[in-house]
C-alpha cells in the first residue's frame, strides 16, 4: 500500500501534490506496492532550495516542497524530488558516514552540478510533469506556467515577486 501523508499548503494543492505524487511515483517504481511518503509543503526558500527528498527507513521517504511558484514549476520539483526517492529506493544513491555514493561509487567531491543523481533528476522532471500534466489535468504545460498550485487560478506575479523579496533580498 502506497500511503502518502501531506502537510502545509491550501487544500487544493495538497490534492494537486497526492495526484501528481501517485502519478510519478507509479511512472517511476511501478512495481512498488509498500511506500510511506510524508510531504511537507511549505516556504523554504530562506534554505536556498525549491524541494528535497530523503529517506527514513526502508519504505519511509520525507519531501520537503517550496509552497510557491507556477504549476508548472511545482510538479516539476516534486518530480525531481520523487526521481531522487527512485534513486534511493533502487540503492542507487546513498548516503552513509558523511559520503555521498552513486552505484556504489564514492562521488562526495562531485561538484553538485556534475553528480549523476542531480543529472537524472533534471532530465527526468520535465518529461514527468509535462506527462502528469496532459495525462491527468485538463492544462497543458503552458496553461500551468501562469496557474498557481495553490488555487489553480491564475498567478499573481506581483505577489510572488513580494514573497521573494521578503524572504531573499539583495545581498
Amino acid at each position: 500500500m502506497i500511503i502518502i501523508s501531506l502537510t502545509g499548503g491550501t487544500k487544493t494543492q495538497r490534492n494537486l501534490t497526492e495526484d501528481a505524487a501517485r502519478y510519478i511515483i507509479k511512472q517511476l517504481l511501478p512495481r512498488k506496492r509498500t511506500l510511506y511518503l510524508d510531504i511537507h509543503i511549505h516556504n523554504i526558500l530562506k534554505e536556498d532550495a525549491v524541494g528535497y527528498c530523503m529517506r527514513v527507513d526502508r519504505n519511509e521517504y520525507e519531501l520537503e516542497l517550496h509552497n510557491r511558484g507556477s504549476m508548472y514549476e511545482y510538479i516539476s520539483t516534486l518530480a525531481h524530488e520523487l526521481v531522487h526517492l527512485k534513486q534511493y529506493d533502487q540503492a542507487e544513491l546513498r548516503f552513509k558516514h558523511m559520503k555521498q555514493y552513486w552505484m556504489g561509487v564514492d562521488m562526495t567531491d562531485v561538484a553538485y552540478e556534475k553528480q549523476p543523481w542531480e543529472k537524472e533528476a533534471r532530465k527526468l522532471q520535465p518529461l514527468l510533469a509535462k506527462d502528469f500534466i496532459e495525462s491527468e489535468t485538463k492544462y497543458t504545460v503552458k496553461d500551468c506556467e501562469d496557474i498557481s498550485p495553490r488555487t489553480l487560478k491564475t498567478m499573481d506575479w506581483q505577489q510572488e515577486f513580494d514573497i521573494i523579496d521578503r524572504y531573499c533580498p539583495d545581498e
